[in-house]
């Protein structure tokens, strides 16, 4: 049990409240003081939030149609066409109520397919379009975004979400057995199975059917029999190092910092199966109460949010969520 008082004196919530970040302010003043959207403070830094010089940067850089980079590729180049820059919009909190937003959304769903997921690329064969090869960790991400985004009662988001809960994989994990990197796998894959989860964290408790509360049930055990990133089957040994790095923006990527922000927001607060990521998450932890941003695609996105290696806003703003709930 986390000691909440303890940690919140020693937390650095008015770095975290600077105006200067108005992403960073909002989601703060809305998961960690309590604040209802209806507060004339949290009102205030989300109308900012598309005003910020991150999210200015993005926008100017949208084609008028609505894309980013190609119209036939939302998927490449990685982390900055479409898929990927909308992913990081609705991280920082942009919504529908912007025209430039609802576009970029309206013409990514031209890549949703029939079954449900969403195409990675477009091509023409015999002068038709062909959009082809789903995946379960970007159909999960782009629910996740439009959720976020404001489009939570959209059909077409819950046909995305009804083909998630179909692809589940019998460990409970996801695989993409129609990519070529995992025609043999049977186990789970954790990159597969926590962006589907997310998306269902972003649903509203009420709005979750019997299906996918049975398929959170299934995936959650998933990562959880795994302590979030150890081998079961191997002594619990260490299953990637990589998944110890805390990282921000995170899109298709696992680490223990997405684990536990998911599973503690899906309501998995009593589970000693945390513990050890909660400890390593603690240990990492600098004197001055922040914490660094250790990985990030810094670089290759429409622009960069924060410098790798230095103290970060993002990561102290979900490490102390984490907590928060962890102390209820």
């Amino acid at each position: 049990m986390i000691d909440w008082p303890k940690t919140l004196r020693e937390s650095p919530i008015d770095w975290l409240l600077e105006r200067s970040n108005p992403s960073v302010r909002y989601f703060t003043l809305r998961d960690i003081l309590g604040k209802p959207d209806d507060d004339l403070e949290a009102m205030d830094a989300k109308r900012a939030i598309p005003e910020s010089l991150v999210v200015q940067k993005i926008l100017q850089k949208q084609n008028p149609q609505g894309y980013w980079e190609k119209p036939d590729s939302l998927y490449l180049p990685k982390y900055k066409s479409s898929y990927w820059t909308l992913m990081v919009l609705g991280r920082l909190g942009m919504d529908r109520t912007l025209e430039k937003v609802e576009k970029a959304c309206e013409f990514i769903f031209r890549f949703q397919l029939d079954e449900g997921g969403f195409s990675t690329y477009e091509r023409q064969e015999s002068g038709e379009q062909i959009r082809e090869l789903e995946l379960s960790c970007l159909t999960g991400n782009m629910v996740t975004a439009l959720v976020r985004i404001g489009y939570a009662d959209d059909s077409r988001v819950k046909k995305a979400v009804d083909w998630l809960v179909r692809v589940q994989n019998r460990d409970g994990g996801w695989l993409c057995p129609y990519w070529k990197a995992h025609t043999r796998d049977r186990h789970g894959c954790f990159m597969g199975a926590i962006c589907p989860l997310e998306a269902f964290s972003e649903i509203r408790s009420g709005d979750l059917t019997k299906e996918v509360r049975a398929s959170i049930s299934r995936g959650s055990e998933f990562l959880l029999m795994h302590r979030l990133f150890k081998a079961d089957h191997h002594n619990y040994r260490i299953i990637n190092q990589a998944w110890l790095e805390l990282s921000f923006p995170w899109f298709y990527g696992y680490n223990i910092l997405r684990g536990l922000d998911v599973l503690t927001k899906l309501g998995y607060v009593n589970d000693p199966r945390l513990d050890d990521a909660v400890d390593i998450i603690l240990q990492k932890r600098q004197k001055n109460g922040i914490w660094i941003l250790e990985n990030s695609p810094v670089g290759r996105m429409q622009t960069d949010i924060e410098r790798k290696g230095q103290s970060s806003k993002w990561i102290t703003l979900i490490a102390l969520r984490i907590l928060k709930r962890l102390s209820v």
